[in-house]
C-alpha cells in the first residue's frame, strides 16, 4: 500500500495558535482563501508523495542516521509572504528566519539520504516557510495593503526533531499522522 507522505519540522502550539489569529485577522478581508488548520501548520522539509508504506521504517532508520549528524537549532517565526508574489499569490506563508544556513543544509542532507529511496533530488532552492493557505482567486488591492502591513511575529522555535508525517487528503482538509520522530543531535 502507498501512503502520502512527506518530511517536517513540527510547529508548537503556542506559534500555531499566533498563527491561528493572523488568519482570523486576514479571513475578515473576505477573500477566496483556504486556510490551513492550525494544527496542520508545519516546516515542510521535503514532500515524498506516494511512499510504500514498507518502506517507511527504513526511510526513518536512514534519516536517523543523517540527522543524528545534524544539530538542533533556533529559528524564529515572523514576517508574511506569497508565492509566488502577491499580486498572483496561489499560496501565502510565514516566513522563518535564521541566522546560518541550518536549514539548507538539513534540506540538502535529507534530499541527499532519500535518494536511495527513489525520491528525486530536489533542484529548486530551499525555502523554508510555513504555509498559512491556498488562495482562490486573485487578492483584491485592499487585501494586498492589509496583508502588506502587517508585521507578524509568531515566536520562536527550537527545531529538535525532524517528522516523517503521513498526509490524507479529506473533504474537511488534510489530516496529518506523524508516523516517525527523529531527534536532531544535542547542541
Amino acid at each position: 500500500m502507498v501512503i502520502r507522505t512527506f518530511i517536517a519540522i513540527e510547529i508548537p502550539a503556542a506559534v500555531q495558535n499566533r498563527i491561528a489569529e493572523l488568519q482570523d485577522t486576514l479571513g475578515e478581508e473576505g477573500q477566496r482563501i483556504s486556510w490551513i488548520k492550525p494544527r496542520n501548520i508545519h516546516l515542510t522539509l521535503k514532500f515524498l508523495g506516494d511512499t510504500p508504506e514498507k518502506q517507511i521504517e527504513a526511510i526513518g532508520s536512514a534519516l536517523e542516521r543523517t540527522l543524528a549528524r545534524s544539530g538542533q537549532f533556533e529559528f524564529a517565526v515572523r514576517g508574511l509572504g506569497a508565492f509566488p508574489n502577491l499580486r498572483r499569490a496561489r499560496v501565502l506563508w510565514v516566513g522563518v528566519e535564521k541566522s546560518g544556513d541550518e536549514f539548507a543544509r538539513l534540506a540538502k542532507n535529507i534530499n541527499d539520504e532519500l535518494i536511495q529511496f527513489g525520491f528525486a533530488e530536489e533542484n529548486r532552492k530551499f525555502t523554508p516557510h510555513l504555509t498559512l493557505g491556498r488562495v482562490k482567486s486573485q487578492l483584491s488591492q485592499t487585501f494586498i495593503t492589509a496583508f502588506k502591513g502587517i508585521e507578524f511575529v509568531g515566536g520562536k522555535v527550537v527545531a529538535q526533531e525532524v517528522t516523517v508525517m503521513r498526509s490524507d487528503l479529506r473533504p474537511a482538509g488534510a489530516v496529518y499522522t506523524p508516523l516517525k520522530r527523529m531527534a536532531l543531535a544535542d547542541s
